[in-house]
């Protein structure tokens, strides 16, 4: 009995060490719940809403922060990005998981994100070490876009950045100084475990997430995609998200093992699913529409640097996923994969409705690694590698049933258009 006892003190002991303290940024305006800056009143999602402007950084140790739907008052709130909001403290160089702060940001269902153009574009960024807790439903979204009344455009702020302390074949091994730096938001933004590496740290949750209208391009490979994972690990839980108009990729892996199951990618101008640096989680349930001029459905690749065979090898596992076209007239292949990846897809459907004529892009053997795999794939394009000596062989066309499922987002399933 006694051993029963202490056993249950323990274990609220620890229940009670683990929950994170809810906080709020105290200098803030009240009406915007203490966590934001008072922008008055917007017109947004056809409706009248309460600017709160978020600070540039958002760091309070491990608590918890939390954007709500509404304030105190009832009134319905958007929480605006006018900068680069970085959570915790971890993209600084050198920084370790223990020494890293571990603020938790919470948004709760239903509430609003919007980033505004600045001349650097603007993205929230969660740090290592941080935590996001985005948790939405199919009838309350959580939805990232910029501050205006549509869902129309790109370009109009960046995107959602998350970061951890996971592998990256493009960072030195663990204990060694950081090296690998974000693309497309700051010069001095770290990633990744060079310093002190952690393959079992979580970086939160996503559920039921729309990131729509964003992108923004710094110069040539430095972009902010829609949603990108920075060496986030598996431990994270990433699931139901529409990512939509994004000017650059959809969702983009630099390495890490993150798992995303449930993904609606539409109308983005650049790829969809882009992987680099050693990625290895997996992919299940996608359906990708692309729009006219759109790079392409996957564009996948292990380490841009010589050799391509740098460890860990890139292999991303993709289940089930339906590529649809709409409204293009020129459309790149579907299929990109170079530097050194390795990948196996399984129940693949790409439309009929595709009018180029090649699914997948003549390169040379050394671009991609046996490990590589096309399982069940419908398809009608043409194959033009599908010889001996190839670097991506795609079997015969079967019957895929794909993924068809209708995003949760009702403003796509009302109008499922890239126009």
């Amino acid at each position: 009995m006694k051993k029963l006892i202490l056993s249950s003190s323990i274990l609220m002991l620890a229940s009670v060490a683990s929950s994170a303290a809810t906080t709020t940024l105290k200098t803030h305006d009240a009406a915007c719940n203490d966590n934001g800056y008072d922008a008055g009143m917007v017109s947004f999602n056809g409706g009248s809403y309460l600017s709160c402007e978020l600070p540039t950084s958002i760091a309070v140790g491990a608590n918890t922060i939390v954007l709500a739907k509404q304030n105190g008052s009832g009134t319905n709130i958007v929480w605006t990005l006018t900068d680069i909001t970085t959570v915790g403290n971890g993209h600084v160089q050198n920084t370790s998981y223990a020494s890293a702060d571990k603020t938790e940001l919470e948004i709760e269902a239903g509430a609003h994100i919007a980033g505004t153009n600045p001349p650097n574009g603007s993205a929230l960024v969660i740090t290592r070490g941080a935590t996001i807790k985005a948790i939405g439903s199919a009838m309350e979204p959580i939805v990232f876009s910029s501050l205006d009344d549509n869902f129309t455009g790109n370009d109009e702020w960046g995107g959602l950045i998350v970061s951890g302390y996971g592998q990256s074949n493009q960072c030195p091994s663990s204990g060694s100084a950081d090296t690998c730096v974000m693309e497309g938001v700051n010069s001095s933004f770290y990633y990744g475990g060079g310093l002190d590496l952690q393959t079992s740290v979580s970086s939160g949750t996503l559920q039921y997430v729309v990131i729509a209208e964003g992108g923004h391009v710094l110069a040539t490979d430095s972009e902010i995609n829609g949603l990108t994972l920075y060496a986030v690990n598996d431990d994270t839980t990433i699931n139901n998200i529409h990512v939509h108009n994004n000017l650059d990729d959809g969702v983009e892996f630099f390495g890490g093992d993150a798992d995303v199951s449930n993904l609606w990618l539409t109308c983005n101008n650049d790829d969809s699913v882009d992987w680099d640096e050693g990625y290895t989680g997996n992919l299940t349930n996608i359906s990708i529409t692309q729009g006219e001029n759109a790079g392409h459905a996957f564009e996948l690749a292990n380490n841009p640097n010589s050799p391509y065979t740098q460890s860990p090898v890139a292999k991303g596992i993709i289940n089930n996923v339906s590529l649809f076209f709409d409204g293009i007239t020129v459309a790149n292949v579907p299929f990109k994969l170079k530097q050194g990846t390795d990948a196996s897809f399984t129940n693949v459907n790409v439309a009929s409705a595709y009018d180029g004529s090649n699914c997948d892009e003549t390169s040379t053997a050394i671009e991609l690694h046996s490990g590589s795999a096309f399982n069940t794939i419908e398809y009608g394009c043409t194959a033009v590698n599908a010889n001996a000596g190839s670097y991506m062989d795609l079997p015969a066309s079967s019957t895929a049933t794909g993924f068809t499922t209708a995003s949760f987002w009702s403003e796509w399933t009302n109008s499922p258009s890239c126009d």
